[in-house]
């Protein structure tokens, strides 16, 4: 039986310090990189952080705010290292305020995990050793550095109170500045700041402290921890647990407990690798040492069931959900209401969250096109248009997302797919190892259908004929796309299968050795799935590397599970022929054989299907493109093509 929110411990009051909470569900700092270069917030900025505040979470956590001018790990991130730029984060605040919200300024300084590049000089750190990730080495922190940088973070707490923020969180976590002094991994001092335990978490320990003395004791500081590093040398939970119990003992009002470091981003923004509270025994075991105050648990706590589980047994106080915000920023209120059903779900694709921050660019959510462009439209105000009866050939998930967001705005939707059931290709992304979430999208879609009357008619083709009998107002062509082959001796016969022939289950290798040629990020899923059936797989892949489509942190899993199952790749690999059991192919101008291959499984593209749009144009009728038919692409581009076009009608 579901458990109702009135019964949900994650929905009762709770209390940090003197902050009173409605609930104890919070939005941890995510970056958005949609502030200004001086550390101002934007339209853009504020109103991603009301969509959190009309969804009812109990305290919403900024993205880290820069302590001083060169202290920022990305460009565009918000600061508060001077007055001037008190006024304008003011309003920001009074704006989350008058929605009701709370909200809490995370400071952080990034040490070593920033560089010249972005902020115009050479970083610095406990010891002059660089972040693995990272291609610059830092300067080792003088005194007078120390000094500086522990009254940077207590002046930008001042500043935080004086905007009228509810509390501080100081960031000691994900290998931040504060990280790397109370971590061995990056900690080599030989001074009072590094060496034992309690020694290197004298820098955080002084922070804290300076903090405290000037907000004074009724302003709640919060403290975020990283205690198990996943890294060689590093922080691991034994001593970890150490930390919080060090920590909670200082004048501080909560504590996080996280994990990660840059070099192990996948432990800090967790892929769908990881499993649903895939980190909660490192909260369990500093729950054990942290008795007075409360314990925040964070990492992929999905939903609101999980939440109520951590904390209803003890293992928590409060959750950060911090994903799970971005996919539904309204997610407690529909909870509240019901709803449950429509509500969004992280899938853990990690694309726009993660992949984004990589590129610099603002942060995205696959499943949620409004994530950080809610300044687009507000859905609760849609102007009224004049109702069209629209068609959308093609019930994939790119068609399914036009077809909603045509509806939301009172359109008469119908959707055609030729097959007998929706969803595409999208169903055939879900079956890889990890990806089983990615169900999730299609189930929303098929509620919001229900919800807006959208209706589908399946096992139809649609044809210029039928438009013509139909007329319609405008037709979404969302047909997809179609697997390439290629054009080669040996890939005819019945031992050649597709990538998409696999993954469906519509066909089966019929013996153990299998070749893929391809090795992009559909091709190596097809491979593991493959591998994991207990076949011998090999990957054929043409460029310098497999799956470099694919998400590092993704890759990262993926790659282990290769190894695991002793997948074979060879890259600038070029495929001969197929003879007699023998795939041929060319490496470096060098002729390599595979022996005894009974199958091969071909994952080389796509190519866009969109024949009928000149068909449908000389009807007279509006025609669209959207999602792979237009151009082949990754999901993320085309979930947010297709949502913002069926907007537009």
């Amino acid at each position: 039986m579901r458990i109702k929110a009135s019964e949900n411990a994650a929905f009762r009051p709770g209390k940090i310090g003197t902050l009173e909470l409605k609930n104890r569900l919070i939005v941890p700092a995510m970056v958005t990189n949609t502030c200004t270069a001086d550390g101002y917030p934007t339209e853009r900025y504020m109103q991603y952080h009301e969509e959190k505040a009309k969804g009812g979470w109990g305290l919403i956590i900024t993205e880290d705010y820069a302590v001083t001018p060169t202290a920022g790990g990305f460009r565009d991130l918000a600061g508060l290292w001077e007055d001037e730029q008190i006024p304008a984060h003011t309003a920001f605040v009074e704006r989350i305020h008058k929605l009701g919200g709370k909200i809490c300024c995370q400071l952080y300084h990034a040490g070593r995990q920033t560089n010249s590049k972005v902020n115009g000089e050479q970083c610095m750190a406990p010891s002059p050793y660089k972040d693995p990730p990272s291609f610059e080495n830092p300067r080792e922190m003088n005194e007078d550095d120390i000094e500086t940088v522990q009254q940077a973070f207590a002046d930008a707490a001042v500043r935080a109170k004086k905007c009228g923020f509810d509390a501080v969180e100081i960031h000691g976590a994900h290998g931040y500045l504060i990280n790397q002094f109370n971590s061995p991994y990056s900690n080599k001092r030989a001074d009072e700041y590094g060496g034992s335990t309690w020694n290197r978490t004298r820098f955080g320990r002084e922070v804290i402290e300076r903090v405290r003395k000037a907000v004074g004791d009724d302003f709640p500081i919060l403290f975020k921890l990283t205690t198990n590093e996943y890294v060689q040398g590093g922080l691991v939970i034994d001593e970890g647990r150490e930390l919080a119990r060090i920590y909670s003992e200082e004048p501080i009002d909560a504590v996080t407990i996280t994990q990660g470091v840059n070099a192990t981003e996948w432990a800090v923004i967790a892929p769908g690798h990881i499993a649903p509270l895939g980190f909660i025994q490192n909260v369990k075991a500093c729950r054990e040492v942290v008795k007075n105050i409360p314990v925040i648990a964070v990492g992929r706590i999905v939903n609101f069931d999980l939440a109520h589980n951590v904390i209803s047994d003890g293992t928590c106080d409060f959750v950060a959900m911090g994903r799970a915000s971005l996919a539904d920023p309204l997610a407690p209120k529909k909870y509240m209401e019901g709803r449950e059903d429509e509500i969004l779900t992280c899938i853990g694709c990690v694309q726009g969250c993660l992949g984004n921050l990589r590129k610099n660019i603002p942060i995205q959510c696959l499943v949620n096109p409004r994530t950080v462009k809610e300044y687009k439209c507000d859905l609760s105000v849609l102007p009224e248009e004049k109702r069209k009866n629209v068609v959308v050939v093609g019930g994939g998930v790119s068609g399914c997302e036009a077809a909603v967001a045509a509806a939301m705005k009172g359109h008469h939707v119908t959707v055609y797919e030729k097959q007998d059931h929706l969803g595409g290709q999208w169903k055939l992304a879900s079956v890889p190892s990890a990806k089983q979430d990615f169900t999730t999208l299609l189930q929303w879609q098929q509620v919001q259908f229900r919800k807006y009357g959208v209706k589908t008619v399946l096992n139809t083709e649609y044809t210029a004929e039928t438009a013509k009998a139909e007329k319609p107002d405008v037709i979404i062509l969302a047909s997809g796309s179609t697997e390439k082959t290629l054009p080669f001796d040996g890939l005819d016969g019945e031992h050649v299968y597709k990538a998409q022939e696999i993954l469906s289950g519509r066909k089966n290798t019929s013996g153990n050795n299998v070749v893929v040629i391809g090795g992009g990020s559909v091709g190596v899923e097809t491979a593991a799935h493959l591998a994991q059936d207990f076949k011998k797989v090999t990957i054929l892949e043409v460029r310098e590397g497999i799956s470099l489509d694919g998400e590092f942190s993704n890759n990262y899993f993926m790659f282990r599970l290769l190894d695991e199952k002793k997948v074979q790749s060879y890259c600038n690999a070029y495929y001969q022929n197929w003879e007699n059991g023998t795939v041929t192919f060319k490496q470096r101008d060098e002729i390599h054989k595979i022996y005894d291959v009974t199958d091969i499984v071909l994952s080389v593209g796509s190519a866009s299907n969109n024949s009928l749009k000149e068909e449908f144009e000389a009807l007279g009728i509006e025609t669209k493109v959207i999602g792979d038919a237009l151009n082949v692409k990754p999901g993320l581009k085309n979930i947010e093509e297709s949502f913002w076009l069926g907007l537009s009608l």
